[in-house]
């Protein structure tokens, strides 16, 4: 097995609030919710840094095999929360991100995903599948749709970041890492036998963007670049995609990219 890790930030000398933790058989993929500073006023951390403490709580915890991935992500979560709670006012605001992990156990691959982080599944005979949780995005369009309708908020973007953050770790919402380890439990977890398997990928959001988003290569096409270890081109295509035909409405123009691929 081989791995290839790849980063890039959302903007040249800007820093990548994406973090990549790697060890023995483990990988792991924290994507840090790039929120307006008013909905973490209580934290003077940046979420960079939530990002990288949180990858490597996680990463270290899932070189014990004996852990189970969500135990493994509790603990992260819990270690992170207690490392700025006596420096910060967490009830009034935290960073926050979304994770995609792997690991290699015996002749089986595990995988976790919390929110809308990915892991791509590159099969020996071909086939491609994307496990991903999108019930942040259902949160947030049916929860600002209904502050609109009720007048709370008059303009579409200001009611879509209210709806994040009153649904954000709360049953009917979405679940995501921030400060509460329970949030663990709601994880998407699977196993696949190692010789099922081509390749395995741990995505951000923004390196999903390219087919979810973009039109800029489809799963099939993406998947066919990782098991080559052609991560760069992935970030190239999504970049000049990007340029090229912008981005949905209430989406960033660029995202920090984070790959991490195990080829068998």
């Amino acid at each position: 097995m081989s791995r290839i890790v790849y980063s890039l930030p959302a903007e040249p000398g800007r820093e990548s609030e994406d973090a990549c933790a790697v060890g023995d058989g483990v990988a792991v993929v924290v994507d840090g919710a790039g929120l307006p500073k008013d909905m973490r006023l209580g934290c003077s951390h940046s979420v960079a840094w939530y990002a990288r403490i949180l990858a490597e709580a996680f990463r270290m915890r899932l070189e014990d095999r004996a852990n189970e991935m969500t135990e493994a992500l509790a603990g992260a979560i819990a270690e992170v929360t207690a490392a700025h709670a006596g420096t910060c006012d967490l009830r009034r605001g935290s960073p926050s991100a979304t994770v995609a992990a792997w690991r290699i156990d015996g002749d089986e691959v595990e995988h976790l995903v919390l929110s809308d982080a990915s892991i791509v599944l590159i099969g020996a005979d071909g086939t491609v599948q994307e496990v991903t949780d999108d019930r942040i995005n259902d949160a947030v369009e049916r929860g600002s749709a209904e502050l609109l309708e009720n007048g709370e908020f008059s303009q579409v973007a200001a009611a879509r970041f209210a709806a994040l953050d009153r649904t954000r770790n709360v049953d009917g919402g979405f679940w995501c890492c921030q400060t509460d380890p329970e949030a663990a439990r709601h994880a998407f977890t699977g196993r696949t036998p190692v010789r099922d398997l081509r390749a395995i990928v741990a995505a951000s959001d923004g390196g999903s963007r390219g087919y979810q988003l973009l039109g800029a290569h489809s799963l099939e096409r993406f998947g066919a670049l990782a098991a080559r270890g052609e991560l760069a081109r992935i970030a190239q295509d999504i970049r000049a995609a990007e340029d090229a035909h912008g981005v949905p409405a209430f989406t960033k123009p660029h995202d920090d990219i984070a790959l991490v691929a195990a080829l068998m």
